[in-house]
């Protein structure tokens, strides 16, 4: 779903909520199958299951407030779609040092031709939706990834390069709760590594049904860093390249969620913004701005630990507020569409 701020370009006031008339026959997946311009039965499909799959994995949004419950909904969806698509991608992209050797993938679609219900990450004015800011992330050269099997409770942690030639680095463990406080499992904190030119090295392999005894999975993550030394391709300068990943190990709707205690600053010196949580750990930090203007930052839809910041600079396609879009920002987490 495109977000509030683009429906409101195009509907009526009347029509902002998830399963208006308007926005239900603007659902085309399944497609009408032709010139019926009230095929309701095929749009159903399409609602219900981004329906289900918010219900599924996700806190579900029950504000008192229609609008913001909109907004929170078409955030939700978003989520869902920004984690299914870096889930594949990343598990894709690990397939360069497995036997298949994929050395590569594409993923549908860029950008909307109308504010609708589509897979585009960018909506149709341009403002980005979290699979846009989420692709760019998971397609970074080097990335850290959790890849878990629910059934034999195995879990592993790969670091994936697509340089054209050999990476050395340090990938770091560290297990928390979501208030941030460290827990004491048994897994390495440190391992060192090297990936080859366009492979995958295993880091980390664990079972978490062993692993975790005596701990509420409820309230277990997994935050995984890694730093490499390496040279982008036709480059002889060597740099260093950092990702970071999170392994949840509940679906976020029965995770024990805190407030992450965000706090967002404004700097006019370096034209960036600040978010920091101070009271728990923040899962999918999104930065939201009004209508009126479309602007790309240069992260989003990111995690935090508690005591942690991090700045975000911007760049503006358009702007009809004269700027002042920037005093209407705001930050939030996973943890809002818990809220009332």
């Amino acid at each position: 779903m495109p977000s509030l701020q683009s429906w409101e370009q195009q509907v009526s006031a009347e029509y902002l909520s998830f399963n208006s008339s308007v926005v239900f026959l603007r659902d085309h997946h399944y497609p009408p199958g032709g010139l019926n311009t009230s095929n309701y039965v095929n749009s159903s499909y399409g609602q219900a299951q981004m329906t289900e799959a918010v219900e599924l994995w996700y806190p579900v949004p029950d504000k008192a407030d229609p609008l913001a419950n909109f907004s929170a909904w078409c955030w939700a969806t978003q989520i869902f779609q920004a984690d299914l698509y870096k889930s594949e991608i990343q598990f894709y992209r690990r397939g360069s040092g497995l036997p298949e050797r994929q050395l590569g993938s594409l993923y549908w679609q860029l950008e909307d031709i109308w504010v609708a219900p589509t897979w585009a990450g960018i909506e149709y004015d341009g403002r980005w939706k979290v699979l846009h800011y989420t692709a760019a992330d998971i397609y970074s050269h080097v990335i850290i990834a959790p890849y878990y099997n629910v059934t034999t409770g195995l879990l592993e942690a790969w670091v994936t390069s697509d340089l054209w030639s050999a990476v050395q680095g340090t990938a770091t463990f560290d297990w928390l709760d979501w208030s941030g406080a460290q827990l004491d499992v048994d897994t390495p904190t440190q391992v060192e590594f090297e990936v080859g030119a366009i492979n995958s090295t295993r880091v980390l392999s664990t079972n978490v049904t062993n692993l975790l005894k005596g701990q509420d999975p409820t309230d277990v993550v997994l935050r995984m860093q890694v730093s490499a030394s390496g040279r982008l391709p036709n480059s002889e300068m060597k740099m260093t390249l950092r990702h970071e990943n999170w392994f949840h190990a509940s679906p976020l709707n029965t995770a024990q969620l805190q407030d992450p205690g965000l706090k967002l600053q404004y700097s006019n010196d370096t034209e960036s913004f600040n978010v920091t949580a101070t009271t728990g750990v923040a899962a999918w930090v999104w930065l939201d701005y009004p209508g009126g203007a479309v602007v790309s930052f240069d992260s989003n839809g990111f995690w935090l630990a508690p005591g942690e910041g991090r700045m975000i600079g911007y760049r503006v396609k358009s702007d009809d507020t004269d700027g002042g879009w920037v005093d209407e920002v705001t930050a939030m987490s996973m943890w809002n569409q818990t809220l009332r």
